[in-house]
């Protein structure tokens, strides 16, 4: 119950999903955590449902794709707690179609809100973690970016250059105390975008694709996540870790 006692961490994207159920973990684990997301009710709902667990929690509304208010977040954060220990760059939208058929604002929709403020949030909080010497900076990637997948052609060009981003952040930036890892999750219903496939067509190609036969949970992607942030995870950097019920070993 203790992983993260005292460690203060930024989730993006913390009010819904995969990031709410990181933020609840987290705070479970003894973190402070900074609920930033765009949604200001359901960012509200999480951080009272982390407050009645006993947690420590707060929310910040930010649109995540204006680096003003992205470096306007870590700069606050900082001041109110001294420092910041945990960047989680979780948000993230994507309009998915097959390249030929995409329309260019989908396209540059798809790298503003999947890959430029991923850039944005790793950017600011590198600049504090480096006054301090140490620091975790975890991006969410997918398995679309290690692996072809039918429909997922801006959505794959994205979370590859996240996967980059997280591999160059790690070289650059060992030597300075600071680790850089990414987790890529495979089909949650929850969260997950079929492009022109029906919904259910989706689910039940997805279903039969993984070695493990059940569809993955928001919480299965935040226990993998609450590991690399940890000091359990004090050798590990530059990796990209799926969580996705085997689908890529296949």
């Amino acid at each position: 119950m203790d992983r993260l006692m005292n460690k203060i961490a930024i989730i993006t994207g913390g009010a819904s999903g995969q990031g709410k159920a990181a933020s609840l973990l987290f705070a479970k684990e003894g973190a402070t955590v900074i609920v930033a997301d765009f949604d200001a009710e359901k960012g509200k709902k999480a951080v009272d449902e982390i407050i009645a667990q006993n947690g420590n929690a707060e929310f910040h509304h930010v649109d995540v794709t204006r680096e003003s208010l992205v470096e306007s977040l870590v700069k606050s954060v900082v001041a109110k707690y001294g420092r910041l220990d945990i960047m989680y760059n979780n948000a993230g939208l994507v309009k998915m179609r097959p390249i030929g058929e995409l329309p260019t604002d989908d396209w540059d929709f798809t790298i503003r809100f999947e890959l430029q403020q991923v850039y944005y949030g790793c950017k600011y909080a590198l600049q504090q973690m480096e006054k301090k010497g140490y620091g975790v900076i975890l991006n969410t990637a997918s398995t679309s970016g290690l692996v072809g997948i039918p429909g997922h052609g801006p959505h794959a060009a994205t979370k590859a250059g996240v996967i980059g981003l997280t591999r160059s952040i790690a070289v650059d930036y060992g030597p300075k105390g600071i680790r850089c890892n990414a987790v890529a999750p495979g089909f949650i219903p929850y969260t997950q975008q079929t492009g022109d496939l029906s919904n259910d067509e989706f689910i039940r190609m997805m279903l039969q694709a993984q070695p493990l036969k059940r569809h993955g949970r928001p919480e299965d992607v935040a226990q993998c996540a609450l590991f690399l942030c940890s000091d359990e995870a004090s050798w590990i950097t530059g990796q990209v870790i799926a969580v996705d019920g085997g689908y890529t070993a296949m």
